[in-house]
């Protein structure tokens, strides 16, 4: 009982607490630097599908040939994520209604939407709603079974609407 009162046991077994306090905390820290999740270092790349190098978007030919009095500009990728999206203005070229306008809008999203339904792609509702006829085009997405479209804002002055096209699944599952 005296030993484990003795100042050199209290010393020995502080140091020995300490040091299993620092060696754990640089594994936790060699691990967590090491982990697929953590970004790489600069001028490293990560694995394919990590942050360091999203999936590339679809390309804008999976919309095929836009209808009458339609017009597709292709703005490129955006990649915010892990996933890589495609922006595609859409304007309508029959001057029935202003660029850019609420009204334009919707009549180019309605255009492409139906064009794209007369196609064979399928409609995916918002919140799984009961009638389709209840939730406008615009508010849903479109999808041939590996592209998902839905209309997103776009500022541009030529385009009326804008398109997102990004893909139905994982690239790869």
């Amino acid at each position: 009982m005296d030993q484990l009162r003795s100042r050199t046991t209290m010393v020995v077994l502080a140091a020995v607490v300490t040091v299993a306090l620092v060696a754990t905390g640089a594994v936790g820290l060699i691990r967590s630097l090491n982990s697929p999740d953590s970004a790489p270092a600069a001028g490293q790349s990560g694995p394919p599908g990590s942050v360091s190098s999203p999936a590339a978007a679809p390309e804008m030919n999976k919309l095929g040939k836009a209808p009458d009095d339609v017009s597709y500009t292709d703005f490129g990728e955006q990649c915010p994520d892990v996933e890589c999206v495609r922006i595609v203005g859409v304007a309508l070229q029959d001057g029935s209604a202003e660029q850019g306008s609420d009204k334009a809008t919707e009549k180019a999203i309605d255009t492409v939407f139906t064009h794209l339904l007369d196609q064979g792609w399928g409609r995916v509702l918002p919140n799984e709603e009961a009638d389709p006829e209840d939730v406008p085009l615009g508010e849903g997405y479109l999808s041939d079974g590996q592209v998902l479209i839905t209309a997103t804002p776009v500022d541009a002055p030529d385009a009326s609407a804008g398109l997102m096209l990004m893909h139905a699944q994982a690239p790869g599952s």
